[in-house]
């Protein structure tokens, strides 16, 4: 098993919450009590043999197992979510070592009506209990933070991949895929752990160095796209390698064509277009590539309507990958500014990909990612109504209209040193502010990427 099901986690969210009343009428050893933790435990052993660790939990007042949401929860559930919530338990990490006894001796401290996080907590250290923790909602900012900083120290090494392997090309080399097999299994996990964290990368812009720059976005937002699509670990790992290799035959094009600020001729046109099949002859020497990678690297200009390039291969079986590549390429490239275009803003890039949705896009895949983006993509500069600017870092699976954001001008309109983290709308329904507007940043002189991407205060 390499993903839990929403049977299986239906199954093992309303086991918890039987157990945990359970403790209210049996001893903590009554069978009654046990068994149901015993199937837990093999529940959570079977996926540990895929994974490092499965993690329950409340986000935005909506129960989580893994990545199966319970937006209509049956009551049991439901009963689990608000006893969390109660205890100011965002999260339950279960890992290596976790055994029925100590899930049972949890059970009972949840149980308990007087305790609360931190005290339960220090039980679990004091009783010894292996194989388990807890997030708490004070903790909630500070995992963010790490995650955060977790997601850009792998950027920045698939940056120094990535120009790794096109230098090589330069140079006449094929390169090795050893190290950037690595990154791509470490961004894979981090896209289905967090894919709000990840996919906020990709609003890095480094202009001096847009091919290597590009390549990362696209391969970073293919994966989230994938893994909110539920696609399997080796499939998000495979569309995220031709993400990161999907220009890489660019490195044959003439420097002259390649960084020409205006529009080009004819000629240098079609000199361009020859990129997608130098790829695939760089791709196919590669060692331990996935042959699939080069197929998306083929496709990814060829048109959900088949009528890209390159023509011979237009009738070619392509698989979904290259059109989320394909979706990919065309986010990242319309919201870069470059000397002959203007870039577009989050959602406007949305909206665009909607035009062309059924044309050149697969439709299907622009409204999952749509759906991944929320009304507010992460990256989009707000106004408040309480006059505070603020940019969009994460979706809010609850309330869409009421995304999390990073507060980076006060209602003065003074920046702020370091960005505020706001829930515009948080568990309990309080209402912090509503977005009114979307602001341009290049009239406030905001630096997304860097905004989104620094640490911030609570």
């Amino acid at each position: 098993m390499s993903e839990i099901s929403q049977e299986i986690a239906q199954r093992m969210a309303t086991l918890l919450s039987g157990s945990i009343k359970g403790v209210g009428f049996y001893p903590s050893g009554h069978p009654a009590i046990l068994n149901p933790l015993q199937e837990i435990v093999t529940i959570v052993e079977t996926a540990l043999r895929a994974h490092p660790e499965v993690r329950l939990g409340v986000v935005d007042g909506v129960l989580f197992v893994e990545k199966q949401l319970f937006f209509a929860p049956s009551t049991s559930i439901e009963e689990l979510a608000t006893r969390l919530q109660e205890k100011e338990i965002t999260g339950i990490i279960l890992s290596p070592g976790i055994n029925v006894s100590g899930l049972a001796r949890f059970v009972t401290l949840l149980g308990k009506n007087q305790l609360k996080a931190e005290q339960i907590n220090t039980e679990i250290s004091s009783q010894g209990i292996t194989g388990l923790s807890i997030i708490t909602a004070m903790d909630e900012d500070q995992e963010e933070i790490q995650q955060e900083e977790a997601c850009l120290r792998t950027r920045h090494e698939a940056l120094e991949t990535v120009e790794q392997i096109f230098r090589e090309v330069e140079l006449g080399r094929i390169p090795g895929s050893d190290r950037i097999s690595t990154v791509v299994r470490e961004m894979a996990s981090l896209a289905v752990k967090d894919s709000a964290a990840l996919l906020a990368l990709s609003m890095i812009k480094d202009y001096d160095n847009y091919t290597f720059n590009h390549s990362v976005n696209v391969g970073v937002i293919s994966m989230t796209i994938a893994s909110h699509m539920d696609l399997g670990r080796e499939e998000i790992e495979t569309v995220g390698m031709a993400g990161f290799l999907h220009d890489v035959g660019k490195v044959r094009i003439e420097k002259s064509i390649l960084n020409k600020p205006g529009k080009l001729t004819t000629i240098e046109y079609e000199e361009m277009k020859k990129h997608t099949e130098s790829g695939i002859e760089i791709i196919v020497k590669m060692k331990g590539i996935n042959p699939k990678v080069a197929q998306a690297v083929l496709g990814h200009h060829i048109g959900y309507n088949r009528k890209g390039y390159p023509e011979w291969a237009r009738e070619m079986p392509f698989t979904s990958m290259s059109e989320i590549v394909a979706a990919a390429d065309c986010y990242d490239a319309i919201t870069t500014v470059r000397v002959y275009q203007k870039s577009y803003n989050p959602r406007e890039a949305i909206a665009h990909l909607q035009t062309i949705a059924g044309s050149y896009l697969n439709g299907d895949i622009v409204d999952k990612f749509k759906e991944m983006m929320g009304p507010y993509p992460v990256g989009t500069v707000v106004r408040l109504d309480n006059n505070e600017i603020a940019i969009v870092y994460r979706p809010n699976l609850q309330v869409s209209e009421a995304p999390k954001v990073k507060i980076v001008m006060d209602a003065a309109g003074k920046r702020l040193a370091i960005p505020l983290r706001r829930k515009l709308v948080d568990e309990k329904g309080n209402t912090y502010a509503r977005i009114v507007a979307v602001v341009d940043p290049l009239v406030k002189n905001i630096d997304i990427a860097g905004c989104l991407n620094m640490s911030s205060a609570r």
